[in-house]
Order: structure tokens, then C-alpha cells, then sequence
């Protein structure tokens, strides 16, 4: 299953905003605070190094979420109005709008709103800390870093902002002054997974892979379900070359990792009313997969606002993990009633109907999925797979072949694609689609290896190139020593003639087979020695049908 959708409205700046004003843009200069519908509110000309904030567009939110920012807004345009307001005052005003503008995730009039309370309160920590947080969100480390480091600087005991600058220190190879910030932060917490997880990240960087799994053990005693801990654990035993314990903790690895409490930021989500914050909270516990916690917040979203498609739509992702496909079912089904058009709902009914094999539904849903998002690869091969189990393979080699050509890195489509041309005996062009994927990606071994299989062994003979098919299934079988491998090097040397060379070579990949616990491939090589008897030539077999390509 694929594809949360968190519902979050696109913010609209008002870049042109003297078009939309009545009375022109000259006639705001003298005026202490002015706004329009979902224009700008500018500051008060006495408050010199303050920026306008472009107020959002709210049009797509729900009643209920829109009122709470336009009273919001309005309460921050009395304060700017009133003449007397201190700067206290006018800092706490845009300070708490940015704080609701970023729960809403409206972060470009959240930034504006706490760059001009910081410098209205150039002592309250909470504006830059917050700030610098947006701009972590946002990718832009450098901007996140300036912004935090003034916040550390007010408030050197509030622990998550140095383990937000360790993060980002880390992210920008400066790992000097992450690892400074995480030893700040454990100065506060000893014990604080984040920053532990922090230092583990630094020393892995460094190769000093002892400390970074001394870090990485004790973070994990100390949050034992974050399981994304033993991915870096592994990393760390590996560079310790101690190969049992990376392979135990890879095995256990997976998506849950650790972060510091936060007050501030967290706090932001009680500010939230509507269906939003439940679509919110539901997908925090989707992602640390709560599962039932998710399904029960996405519920209570739903009942907020019964037509919330994104409600609707995360509580059908939410079933499928608790196993409820019926009632995952209805609610995708649900999604698609308010919503026609949306392709992931499509998608994602396509995917559970194609698991309980009923393929109409699935063709019929999943073709709908590509109408509505044509370079959804994902969703064009799996059409392709149901249309090959209902016995369409025509319609399932047009949908493998756009595949193909708009992903050249999906090995998977390209081989299912020859598999299909094969099996319609369209030799000649499985033969120059694994030719072409080759070129183009000369490291893709599963490529190499069908393309080797075809030189040698094309039922089609007069495609074969024995010499050509040789080269890559020796440097095949060099990189992975397989006894599969093996056989498309006794299959070359087939071809061109060196029968004793094979059955040698097939003898002891066969014995091979043995050792790898693999007794059925074990099996069917040593009846292709049959081929390889007295009788000459020992050349893989032709197809004689005339209707070979």
C-alpha cells in the first residue's frame, strides 16, 4: 500500500496584491494596518525592519479551520492597528499567528510572522527556534542553522535545539560542531537517544565505527522501539567486519527512529481544531506504525468532516495495515465517491483487489490510475502483471514497453517484457530490449545475464553470438559465483562447440547446486547434461516453428 495524503492546502503569496486592492497600493503607506481578503496585512510604518505577511489562501480548507485563521488574523491586525500596542504586545500577536500559520503547515506566513516577532522580542528564544525550524523543514540547512544557533544562544538548556543543530551540522559535514551540539544536548539528557544517535551518525562518518556502535547500543537501550537503530547498528558492526552482529541487526532494522521531545514545536498541534489535527496525528501514527492509533484518529477525522477526502482515504491505508481489507475497501471506494478522479485510491484498490485475484477489478482500477497519472510506473506495471494473469498479454506488452522506455532502471518491467516476447516467440525483439537496456546500464546483472541466457541459447539460432554470449556470463559468474551463473558459462561454451568444456563445468555447478541447498536447480541441471553426451553438436535447442521472429 502506498501513498499518505495529509491533506495540507497549498499556500498562494500574494505576489500582485496592488491589482487586487480598490484603492490602489499608494493609499496603504500612511495607513497603520491594512488588509484585504486573503491579501497582505502590513505592519505599522513606526515599526521600522518589519515585513508584510501574504496572507494564505484558505479557499480548500474546511469551514471550521478557515475561521480559526481569519479570526487569528484579525486579532493580529487589531494589535498592528492599535497605536498604543508595546512591542511585547505586537511580538506576542504575530508570534502566536506564525505559531497557527505553521500548524496548518502555511509555513511561508509563518516565517514572516516570526521574523517579525523576533525582532520585535529579540530576546524571546521561541521566534528564532521556530523559524530556524521551518527552515530546517524546508531543506534550506544554512538559513535553519543561523536561526537555531541564536535561539541555543537565549535558551542554551532547551536540548532539542542542540540536537536540531547536530542534525544539521551533520547534514552539512560539519561534524565537528555536530558532535558539540549532541555533547551539549547529553550534558542536559545523558541519556537522550537523539543525541546518542547523533554521535553514532558523526563517528560512523568519521569510520571510528567502536564509538559509533557504543552510541548506537546505548540509544537503543533507551528506545527500544525505535527499530531504524539496528540499520545503524549494522553499519557499524560491518565496519567492524563483525559480520554475525550487522547481519542480526540488519535483519531487525526498520522504519521507527528516534527524535527529541519537543515541546514547542509539538505544542504547535493544539492549536489545531478541525479535522486537520486528527488527519495529523493520524499520520504520525501511521508512520511510527500505531496502526490502530492511526485508524482511530483518522476515524475521528472522518466524523469532523464526513466529505474530508484525505479522511477518508488515510483511514482505507490506516485498515489495510490492520488487516481490515473489507473495510479498507469501503473507504477507498468512499474516496473515489466524493473524489472520482483520484488516482491513488485507484491505485491502492487495484493493489487489494489484484491480492484477493480478482483481476477484472484490479485492471479496471488500475487502468484508471494511469489515466489520471500517466508516468505512475508503479501503477502501469502492476496493470501489466494482472493483465498477464488474465491471459492479456498483447495489452500487457504495450503497458511493459512504456514502462520500459520512460524507466530505464526498472529491471524488473524490462524482464518481464522479454519474458513476454519470448514466450510470443518474438525472438528478435527480446533479443535488442535486453541489447539496449545493456548499453544503457551495463551494471544491471539480473540484464546481463538474460542478454548472456539469449546469445547463447535464442530458440531463434542465427540470433546467437556464442563468442559475445561467453564474455558477459564469465563476468557474470565472476561477480556472483552462483550456480545459475555458472550454467550461462556452460551454455556459451555450448554454443561454440566446447561440449567437454560444458558438461564439466554443468557437473560441478550441479554439485555446487548441492552445497547452496538448491536440490531442484540441482536437479534440472543434471538433466541438461543429457546434452552434453557423446553425440555432437551439443548446441542449446532451436524453435522450428515457423512462426519464430
Amino acid at each position: 500500500m502506498k501513498r499518505f495524503d495529509d491533506g495540507t492546502p497549498t499556500t498562494r503569496v500574494a505576489l500582485a496584491v496592488c491589482l487586487a486592492l480598490a484603492l490602489g497600493c499608494a493609499g496603504l503607506s500612511g495607513v497603520a494596518a491594512q488588509t484585504n481578503e486573503r491579501g497582505v496585512l502590513q505592519p505599522p510604518p513606526a515599526r521600522e525592519g518589519l515585513v508584510p505577511v501574504q496572507l494564505p489562501d484558505t479557499t480548500n480548507m474546511e469551514a471550521g479551520v478557515r475561521e480559526h485563521i481569519k479570526l487569528s488574523e484579525d486579532a493580529l491586525a487589531s494589535v498592528v492597528r492599535d497605536a498604543s500596542a508595546g512591542a511585547e504586545k505586537l511580538a506576542e500577536a504575530y508570534g502566536t499567528l506564525g505559531q497557527i500559520y505553521h500548524a496548518y503547515s502555511l509555513t511561508v506566513p509563518a516565517a514572516e510572522c516570526y521574523a517579525n516577532a523576533a525582532r520585535l522580542a529579540p530576546k524571546d528564544f521561541r521566534w528564532p527556534y521556530l523559524l530556524g525550524k521551518i527552515y530546517e523543514r524546508e531543506g534550506d540547512a544554512r538559513r535553519a542553522v543561523a536561526h537555531l544557533d541564536a535561539a541555543r544562544a537565549l535558551r542554551p538548556d532547551y536540548l532539542p535545539a542542540h540536537v536540531s543543530l547536530g542534525n544539521l551540522y551533520t547534514q552539512l559535514n560539519r561534524l565537528e560542531e555536530a558532535e558539540a551540539n549532541f555533547r551539549r544536548a547529553l550534558q542536559i539528557s545523558d541519556a537522550n537517544p537523539a543525541a546518542l544517535y547523533g554521535l553514532g551518525q558523526a563517528a560512523l562518518s568519521r569510520r571510528s565505527y567502536a564509538e559509533a556502535a557504543a552510541h548506537f547500543e546505548k540509544a537503543l537501550r533507551g528506545a527500544p522501539e525505535a527499530d531504524r537503530l539496528h540499520y545503524a547498528l549494522a553499519m557499524a558492526y560491518r565496519g567492524l567486519k563483525e559480520t554475525e552482529k550487522a547481519q542480526a541487526h540488519l535483519a531487525r532494522g526498520g522504519s521507527v527512529g528516534v527524535r527529541a521531545s519537543d515541546p514547542l514545536l509539538d505544542g504547535l498541534q493544539d492549536l489545531i481544531r478541525g479535522a486537520r489535527l486528527h488527519l495529523i496525528r493520524g499520520r504520525a501514527a501511521l508512520e511510527a506504525r500505531r496502526f490502530a492509533e492511526a485508524v482511530a484518529e483518522f476515524r475521528k477525522a472522518v466524523s469532523a468532516e464526513p466529505a474530508n477526502v484525505p479522511a477518508h482515504f488515510n483511514l482505507g491505508a490506516a485498515l489495510t495495515q490492520t488487516g481490515d481489507l473489507r473495510g479498507a475497501v469501503e473507504q477507498f471506494e468512499e474516496t473515489l465517491r466524493l473524489d472520482p478522479a483520484h488516482a491513488d485510491a485507484h491505485y491502492n484498490l487495484g493493489l487489494l483487489f489484484a491480492q484477493a485475484n480478482q483481476n477484472e477489478r484490479a485492471i479496471k482500477h488500475l487502468r484508471l490510475a494511469v489515466e489520471a497519472q500517466p508516468r505512475d510506473n508503479g501503477a502501469r506495471f502492476l496493470l501489466a502483471q494482472e493483465l498477464v494473469k488474465a491471459g492479456r498479454t498483447q495489452e500487457a506488452e504495450g503497458e511493459l514497453k512504456r514502462v520500459v522506455e520512460s524507466d530505464a532502471e526498472n529491471e524488473d518491467a524490462l524482464l518481464a517484457l522479454v519474458q513476454i516476447l519470448n514466450d510470443g516467440r518474438k525472438y528478435r525483439d527480446a533479443l535488442a530490449a535486453l541489447e539496449r537496456a545493456h548499453a544503457r546500464l551495463p551494471h544491471k546483472g539480473r540484464t546481463a545475464a538474460a542478454l548472456a541466457y539469449l546469445l547463447a541459447a535464442s530458440p531463434q539460432t542465427e540470433l546467437r553470438d556464442g563468442k559475445r554470449a561467453l564474455e558477459l556470463a564469465q563476468t557474470v559468474y565472476a561477480a556472483t559465483g552462483a550456480a545459475t551463473h555458472g550454467a550461462l558459462v556452460a551454455n556459451a561454451l555450448a554454443e561454440l562447440g566446447r561440449c567437454d568444456e560444458a558438461a564439466a563445468l554443468l557437473r560441478r555447478m550441479a554439485a555446487k547446486a548441492v552445497e547452496e541447498g538448491q536440490p531442484q536447480l540441482a536437479d534440472k541441471l543434471k538433466a541438461e547434461l543429457s546434452r552434453y553426451d557423446p553425440a555432437r553438436p551439443c548446441r542449446p535447442p532451436a524453435d522450428k516453428s515457423p512462426s519464430a521472429q
